[in-house]
């Protein structure tokens, strides 16, 4: 039998923001969102990604397993090895990137350790699925929340994007107002794909979604204060 080491992997939780208000207003639509995330989801996973340091190169499919069920993507990898980390840190930000593409408001929690899983049962557990559940639940924004370990690893692989951490301490909006954390620094890594020139305000980033959840000055204030966060931290990333 398998011992608790050899079921170290990096685990990615992935859901919608404001599907349950969704689900409960148009079914229909809900359905045309969720065929845009699983889009989202074929692009980024039918990658190769080279490494430049070591010339290697790996084929996403090999490396992450993906399952989908309603509005939640669960993204892990086979182990935690450094090309593990890289290429479950490129697929998440990759998937943010495809589901902002389709018009999809994502949150995004990563996180490392213990994960069971059996796919022909569709059987899945483990504090790592736990964890990356609560970082990414937790976040008031779009975006992309890791561990604390996640981060020392991308630090201690330096792992970067031209000059900036490719995982970097970042307060977290939350409910009550925000605490400190770990976020993948998307708005630096996908500066050269975002349409609109920074900085931004709220209603720009949610131009997009409105034609899910209606116009932005008809939002609930606590749903508009999640896209407000989005801005502030796409803005603060071009400082």
């Amino acid at each position: 039998m398998p011992t608790i080491v050899e079921h170290q992997r990096f685990v990615v939780h992935i859901d919608v923001l404001g599907m349950s208000a969704l689900v409960e207003k148009d079914p229909e639509l809900v359905w045309s969102l969720l065929g845009q995330l699983v889009e989202a989801r074929k692009d980024a996973h039918a990658t190769s990604l080279t490494f430049l340091d070591t010339a290697q190169t790996v084929a996403t499919p090999q490396h992450v397993y993906t399952v989908t069920f309603s509005d939640t993507i669960v993204l892990f990898s086979r182990g935690a090895a450094l090309n593990d980390l890289r290429t479950i840190l490129v697929m998440a930000t990759q998937l943010l990137s495809r589901a902002l593409h389709y018009c999809v408001p994502v949150r995004i929690g990563v996180a490392v350790g213990t994960f069971f899983f059996n796919l022909n049962e569709s059987m899945y557990a483990g504090p790592a699925l736990i964890e990356a559940y609560r970082l990414g639940e937790s976040a008031k924004w779009i975006g992309i929340v890791t561990s604390q370990e996640v981060y020392r690893r991308a630090i201690e692989a330096r792992l970067q994007s031209g000059t900036s951490d490719i995982v970097s301490p970042a307060n977290i909006p939350v409910d009550g107002g925000a605490q400190p954390g770990y976020a993948v620094n998307w708005p630096v890594i996908l500066r050269n794909s975002i349409a609109a020139s920074l900085p931004v305000n709220a209603k720009q980033v949610y131009e997009g979604f409105a034609q899910y959840f209606g116009p932005f000055e008809a939002l609930d204030p606590q749903v508009r204060r999640k896209y407000e966060n989005t801005a502030a931290f796409m803005n603060a990333s071009a400082a």
